[in-house]
């Protein structure tokens, strides 16, 4: 873990409400792993308003840049949003404890229920640049809360799922991942964990040892481990989720 000082490149609009931030950081990008996350101050020099920093999955990186697609959600990420080009960021990072992938995979399937995107959108482009065979499933209300697939490598498949039928498949993950999971050496998950184990017990595949990961996905306060708000439990006893996760095997989590 480091605190950067990043120079914003480029604070690209995707589409209303989404913002995909450039930043050149040559030593965050040489470090971090897929499934890590950054803390982000979002306030002004000198201010302590918002007190407390942001968490945000990295992206995507190209050479020493790395980027962050950034939701509009509240105060901070509002005042992320109306940076420019040229502006430095205040970054404490890589944190967490990210994907695992074995190295005999050659499928990987990747699980998302709307902006859990995010956590798996570096894994995407890791897992394509290492010649694995990569499948990306989105669940989400409508089309026009899709991913934006062109921010996919080209070699990712992609699915887009919408509960009202407006685009891509009808149906939810529970209807449909059925169709997917012999295909796949692996899942990784970026859903609820509420969903994460309705899935579970749906699928009996997914209750296989070490064949399932997901990213427990909330909001976090440190980012350290310090204040402990995090806590989860565990087949394996508690576990800090900024620290210990984000990323846990599906099976620990699902016999606590």
């Amino acid at each position: 873990m480091r605190l950067y000082r990043a120079t914003l490149a480029e604070n690209r609009t995707v589409r209303q409400g989404l913002h995909l931030l450039e930043l050149e950081a040559p030593a965050l990008a040489q470090a971090v792993r897929p499934g890590q996350y950054c803390m982000v101050r979002c306030a002004e020099e000198g201010s302590f308003d918002p007190l407390l920093r942001r968490p945000f999955f990295v992206h995507s990186i190209e050479g020493e840049r790395c980027r962050i697609l950034l939701q509009v959600r509240g105060r901070g990420t509002t005042w992320l949003a109306r940076r420019s080009a040229g502006e430095k960021l205040d970054l404490l990072g890589p944190l967490g404890q990210g994907w695992r992938l074995p190295s005999h995979l050659s499928t990987l399937l990747l699980v998302a229920e709307g902006f859990g995107v995010v956590a798996l959108a570096l894994l995407a482009q890791r897992a394509s640049e290492r010649g694995l065979a990569v499948t990306l499933v989105q669940e989400v209300t409508q089309q026009s809360e899709g991913y934006p697939a062109a921010l996919l490598p080209e070699e990712v498949e992609y699915h887009l799922v919408t509960s009202d039928g407006s685009g891509g498949q009808q149906g939810t993950l529970l209807t449909v991942l059925g169709d997917y999971l012999g295909w796949a050496d692996a899942i990784c998950l970026g859903v609820s964990r509420e969903t994460a184990l309705q899935l579970h017990r749906r699928f009996e595949r997914l209750r296989r040892p070490g064949f399932a990961q997901l990213a427990v996905l909330q909001p976090l306060v440190c980012g350290t481990g310090t204040c402990l708000a995090c806590a989860l439990e565990t087949s394996r006893g508690p576990r800090l989720i900024c620290h210990e996760g984000p990323i846990f095997d599906l099976q620990i989590l699902t016999q606590s």
